[in-house]
């Protein structure tokens, strides 16, 4: 299985920059295309990964294709956590299946020292 050799990007604009220059790889290692076509499901673009929109939300029950509901029943600004869990809980499912369309998932990221406290 294949990482991304670095990242993630700090935005959505940077990961399109890295994706259209050709630094971005499906789990087969292959690069992905410079462009992503429309989501069927939200008003994002197809990465290849499995879209929260595509899901039942967990926690309102929003259904495919619904944004997220407040409790107020009013529009939620992004996606409830448990939906985007469950989204990359199908990932992780369709890696484990085999399935090598999946953009590969980005490098773990280094972990910063622990200053050490100095004695007196």
């Amino acid at each position: 299985m294949n990482r991304q050799s670095f990242g993630p990007p700090s935005t959505r604009a940077e990961e399109r920059a890295w994706r259209a220059a050709g630094l971005l790889v499906d789990v087969a290692g292959r690069v992905l295309p410079a462009t992503a076509p429309p989501c069927a499901f939200c008003d994002g673009e197809d990465i290849g990964d499995t879209c929260p929109a595509s899901l039942t939300c967990p926690t309102c029950k929003a259904t495919p294709r619904q944004r997220c509901r407040r409790p107020s029943g009013h529009t939620a600004e992004q996606w409830h956590r448990s939906r985007v869990r469950a989204a990359d809980l199908e990932d992780q499912r369709r890696e484990e299946d085999g399935d090598t369309t999946l953009p590969a998932r980005w490098s773990d990221p280094q972990l910063a020292p622990t200053p050490s406290r100095g004695t007196r």
